[in-house]
């Protein structure tokens, strides 16, 4: 109730008529909310476009992904780390860089290092992803993943956007209403001493 009556004299003061009695202070706060809710609705429309440029971005980056990596069978060359603290039903879930060869697609032997689970031995395949250059890499962006970051950028940033007008906005009514109370009181006391004054003598 207390905020549909504070919008609607917001909206009386950006409105006002020629009997209103909106006060500037009023007027000010009033024509600072339009312009806050303006930028939001700009910030929206960026946030947006920046939304349809990250998915773009991304999709590209993803479809690139997709074409040069793939997966080959690792064998490994020593055994993985020792098993950590297990979580629960007893399975560990330490992992570590680990000694291991694997074959390219082109052909070529490789040995390098790769990301082996706890409790792994020498001699167990696993199977890893490797880029064009046959070289151990995390798995490839997909489209999926790709549609669903960018609205999440989109959102982040007009979120952080318009978390920001509102504290600045939040920050403007405040000092507005402590120069509207002391505004009060020295009418308060002007309307005190004048009554004093005109009140009889000794009454």
């Amino acid at each position: 109730m207390y905020t549909r009556i504070r919008l609607t004299r917001l909206w009386h003061s950006l409105r006002p008529g020629h009997d209103s009695p909106a006060r500037p202070s009023d007027r000010l706060q009033a024509r600072l909310l339009a312009l806050v809710l303006l930028l939001s609705l700009v910030a929206a429309a960026g946030a947006v476009l920046l939304g349809i440029g990250v998915y773009s971005g991304e999709l590209a980056k993803s479809r690139e992904q997709l074409a040069t990596r793939y997966t080959v069978t690792a064998v490994l060359l020593t055994d993985g780390p020792p098993p950590a603290q297990a979580g629960r039903g007893g399975t560990s879930y330490r992992t570590g860089a680990t000694r291991a060869t694997w074959w390219t697609r082109e052909g070529e032997q490789r040995v390098g290092e790769v990301d082996a689970a706890a409790g792994t031995v020498t001699g167990q395949e696993l199977a890893i992803w490797v880029d064009a250059t046959g070289a151990p890499t995390v798995r490839p962006l997909t489209p999926a993943a790709a549609i669903v970051g960018a609205p999440l950028a989109a959102t982040v940033v007009w979120t952080a956007f318009v978390t920001a007008l509102a504290l600045l906005y939040r920050g403007v009514v405040f000092v507005l209403d402590r120069l509207r109370l002391a505004a009060w009181q020295r009418e308060w006391t002007t309307m005190q001493t004048r009554r004093d004054d005109q009140s009889p003598a000794g009454s």
